[in-house]
């Protein structure tokens, strides 16, 4: 939201002091305020006497005003669902996203598990359902696409899985967002029941000993204090981190298939899945929360099995926006 403020006042106006009040006379000048929902006078008309009262009550909404736009409810071009009144949820057609943190330390988290779509209104093809085939050539699992896909968090849609690090990375950026970083993902999920045994899934809880992915939604009892749905359990969730293990001695590799090039690493002491088998000398990108059957799952869940190359079925995505 932008805020213009048009001040033109003739030099021959006169200051005039009656008692303790002091005006501004207007003249034949102009004094216009523009201001997008922000209630300020503006019909001053020419004789009009401005008042330190007038004065102090526009510059008061508008540094309100002000102060709202550096810490807004919701990012730009999102609207706030006011039937919510214990969380702030922010939406953009069939988007949500949901406000983490206060002051200076805001940023707004995928209320749900992210589902890949071919256009930013969450219709038509979605993608990530089935296996790493169903991507389109134009975006290929190093990232580098011809063509966008979109990551929205949508209701009521089976989360997109079978995508690289890459590819998450991509689809978050393409929806002007980009992969939470590992404090930015531990905090959006402060607050979620986090299971202390295997469980289905029942009544909304987070699912952690299931058959089969859980649509975004139906997370009502795995939510955090934010309320990010489903961050334990259901999907691994990349995030932005890159990690090396400690070893006693640290080697490189070539990345392996087509689309990478061939193109090596040097003394990364770790191993880590390429999306077939576990090769030493390759990067570990951070997974976090669990998956649908995985013991342990949890708010503290690190998954570092998986290179950046690799993609599996239950491996997805939550994205974030920022200041």
């Amino acid at each position: 939201m932008k805020i213009r403020i048009d001040v033109e006042i003739p030099a021959w106006t006169k200051w005039l002091v009656s008692g303790i009040a002091i005006g501004v006379v207007l003249g034949a000048g102009a004094a216009t305020v523009y201001a997008d929902s922000v209630s300020v006078k503006t019909d001053w008309q020419n004789g009009d006497v401005l008042t330190a009262d007038d004065l102090n009550e526009n510059f008061q909404r508008l540094e309100d005003e002000l102060s709202r736009l550096k810490h807004p409810d919701c990012p730009e071009d999102y609207v706030r669902d006011t039937t919510v009144d214990d969380r702030v949820l922010c939406k953009k057609g069939l988007d949500e996203v949901v406000k983490v943190g206060t002051g200076g330390s805001v940023f707004w988290v995928d209320r749900y598990e992210a589902t890949i779509w071919a256009n930013t209104t969450a219709t038509g093809t979605q993608y990530g359902l089935s296996s790493t085939t169903e991507y389109p050539s134009t975006f290929p699992e190093n990232g580098e696409y011809t063509e966008p896909l979109y990551a929205l968090s949508v209701a009521g849609e089976k989360p997109s899985a079978y995508m690289t690090w890459f590819q998450a990375v991509a689809a978050c950026e393409a929806s002007g967002k980009r992969l939470p970083t590992a404090q930015e993902w531990l905090r959006a999920a402060r607050g979620t029941a986090d299971p202390l045994s295997d469980s289905s899934g029942a009544d909304g809880s987070c699912v952690t000993s299931g058959t089969s992915l859980r649509n975004t939604g139906g997370g009502t009892a795995c939510v955090s204090s934010w309320g990010a749905e489903d961050m334990i359990g259901n999907v691994w969730e990349w995030t932005a981190d890159w990690y090396a293990g400690v070893a006693d001695n640290a080697v490189g590799h070539t990345w392996t298939r087509d689309t990478f090039r061939e193109d090596g690493t040097w003394n990364i002491a770790s191993s880590a899945s390429d999306g077939d088998v576990m090769q030493s000398g390759l990067p570990a990108a951070a997974a976090r929360g669990g998956a649908l059957n995985r013991a342990g799952a949890g708010r503290f869940a690190l998954n570092l099995n998986g290179a950046p190359s690799s993609h599996a079925g239950d491996s997805g995505l939550r994205c974030v926006l920022a200041q």
